[in-house]
């Protein structure tokens, strides 16, 4: 078996893993947001271009 660590450890091996999560979610929030914002404005501009063929 493990021996068990300090409270100290344990409480720095938390907090990193937090750490890593918070800093993932911040990285996939910013690059989804991005992703959304760079297809909205690609829509509103082939929306614009688009001519209408039915008349």
């Amino acid at each position: 078996m493990l021996e068990s660590v300090p409270v100290s450890v344990e409480a720095a091996i938390y907090l990193y893993f937090v750490a890593v999560a918070a800093i993932g979610c911040y990285l996939h929030g910013r690059l989804w947001l991005g992703h959304r914002g760079r297809n909205r404005t690609s829509d509103s501009k082939r929306a614009t271009t688009q001519t209408d063929e039915g008349t």
